[in-house]
């Protein structure tokens, strides 16, 4: 009786398989590799989009409750309830109405918010009270945006204007006028321009 004998691989044919196996693994590994990091990019670019559109919130929420509310600052000297000034660097202060007392405290529903663009950032600040002594320190401080290229804030009386209200006399710096309306434009390093206009309630000349 003949038997017969099983024929193996030989070993080029294996040194050609497994070199087969090495390229296609390479392959799918970069494929892979390249959709991981494409859906990590995604997620971090939608982390991005949503706190952005969390500061657009904050800031319209402030600017749509603007209250003709004066104030003394940290100097003893009074300020307006709506001060913009676009140098030495551009500053935002304001006093905004909404301050929510759920507990009756003794305290106003007014608060004084302020804005600032320093190094590349977007800056929020807030006072627990209106009138400021000089020891006085903001109760909150934090940076709302990095990466911010360009700020440009300008307020609506007669015309847009970047500096409010547009004398700087002490008389004009503690004026109770609010602007018809708030102009931001940003320029961002992720995502380009956009210009947002927020409606105030103060009167159009």
């Amino acid at each position: 009786m003949r038997v017969r004998r099983s024929r193996g691989f030989t070993l080029v044919e294996l040194l050609v398989a497994i070199a087969i196996f090495a390229v296609l693994s390479a392959i799918v590994y970069g494929a892979l590799s390249n959709v991981l990091l494409l859906d990590s990019g995604t997620r971090e670019r939608q982390r991005s989009l949503a706190d952005l559109q969390r500061v657009m919130i904050l800031i319209e929420r402030d600017l749509l409750q603007l209250a003709p509310r004066t104030i003394i600052n940290e100097f003893g000297d009074q300020a307006g309830a709506f001060v913009l000034r676009s140098s030495p660097s551009l500053e935002l202060e304001f006093t905004r109405g909404g301050y929510q007392n759920p507990g009756q405290l003794l305290r106003s529903t007014l608060k004084r918010v302020a804005y600032s663009f320093r190094e590349g950032a977007l800056v929020r600040k807030t006072w627990s009270v209106l009138d400021r002594a000089s020891q006085t320190e903001p109760e909150h401080e934090e940076v709302l945006l990095e990466g911010v290229e360009e700020l440009i804030i300008t307020a609506w009386g007669s015309e847009w204007q970047s500096d409010w209200p547009a004398s700087t006399s002490s008389q004009q710096r503690a004026d109770a006028r609010l602007p018809a309306a708030v102009r931001i434009e940003l320029r961002l390093q992720q995502f380009g321009s956009f210009v947002m206009v927020i409606p105030a309630p103060g009167a159009a000349s």
